[in-house]
């Protein structure tokens, strides 16, 4: 979600310190923030429903690439591939995190683990990840707030996969660790390269597509032939136009209006309001010990972002 510096799946420009938002700028902003949560909070539903049911992992990303790499073709065809800012490894980084095996990563690990602890794990660990790695990579310094979110993160996420860890769900634990570091090389990539969220998203959508679809095609299984039409129509739709390119779009859209600051805090809301959905749509009622960990975690990412910027909290 933000400029050059990402909690989420964009990049934005930053609102300047000394620009307030007027009353009703706060209103839209928080109105656009809320829908990103609920779009991208949504997705790690759908996506559990989906392979809980009719659809494997391969299915699902085959659906979300097919609609999102057709829809930002023309992204790619006037801007390109951003070879030269990029690089090879940039670009690889770029697809891995932001593309398809990203997303596999993610639908594989909710084969075992319920929604609402991806939520959790997945951008929880990448906001540390970045804080970490940033120290040597970009020269950011890690003030007390951020080492006091580093280490509720990293709490909040240990519980979750040492204490709460249901009967098979380790794996899926595991792999949303695997998630969440490819999608840091994202992150990383985007603050190196000042690359905007739209490329962005295109480049990794279009060559997954390229990439990944005559391999689906031609190696892997897929449910496309017994597998209800509804079913593959809401999946192509919503993560290959709601998840891949609206969630971004009102991300943007919040942090013109409240500043990064505001809209990091917005995309901290994930985890809770994933376990909120959880509950009634797929009956994924959270322990009081996975609402807990989740809650530390949200705190650890509101540290890591609304407070890295602001000085004198050395």
């Amino acid at each position: 979600m933000p400029l050059r510096d990402t909690t989420m799946t964009g990049s934005i420009r930053q609102t300047p310190a000394s620009a307030v938002p007027s009353g009703s700028a706060v209103i839209i902003g928080l109105a656009w923030g809320l829908l990103g949560v609920l779009v991208w909070s949504g997705s790690f539903i759908l996506t559990r429903f989906g392979v809980r049911t009719s659809l494997g992992p391969f299915d699902i990303i085959a659906l979300r690439f097919m609609v999102a790499g057709l829809l930002l073709a023309p992204v790619i065809l006037r801007r390109g591939l951003a070879w030269r800012r990029l690089g090879p490894l940039g670009l690889g980084l770029l697809v891995l995190g932001g593309g398809a095996p990203y997303a596999l990563l993610s639908a594989a690990g909710l084969q075992y683990a319920p929604a609402g602890q991806a939520a959790a794990l997945i951008p929880g660990l990448m906001t540390a990840a970045v804080a970490l790695i940033g120290i040597r990579a970009l020269g950011e310094p890690l003030t007390r707030p951020r080492m006091a979110g580093v280490a509720a993160v990293l709490a909040g996420s240990i519980t979750i996969a040492a204490v709460s860890a249901g009967p098979g769900q380790t794996p899926g634990h595991a792999i949303f660790l695997c998630a969440a570091l490819v999608w840091t090389g994202y992150v990383m990539v985007l603050r190196r390269s000042a690359i905007d969220g739209l490329h962005a998203t295109a480049i990794a959508a279009v060559v997954s597509a390229v990439c990944y679809l005559p391999v689906y095609a031609l190696f892997l299984p897929s449910a496309f032939g017994t597998a209800p039409v509804a079913d593959m129509a809401i999946q192509a739709i919503y993560q290959g136009v709601g998840a891949t390119v609206f969630g971004l779009y009102a991300f943007n859209q919040a942090v013109r209006r409240l500043g990064a600051a505001g809209g990091a805090a917005l995309s901290a809301l994930i985890p809770v309001v994933t376990m909120a959905l959880a509950a009634p749509l797929l009956g994924e009622v959270p322990g009081p010990i996975d609402l807990a960990a989740a809650l530390v975690i949200t705190v650890g990412v509101l540290l890591l972002t609304v407070l890295r910027g602001r000085r004198g909290l050395r």
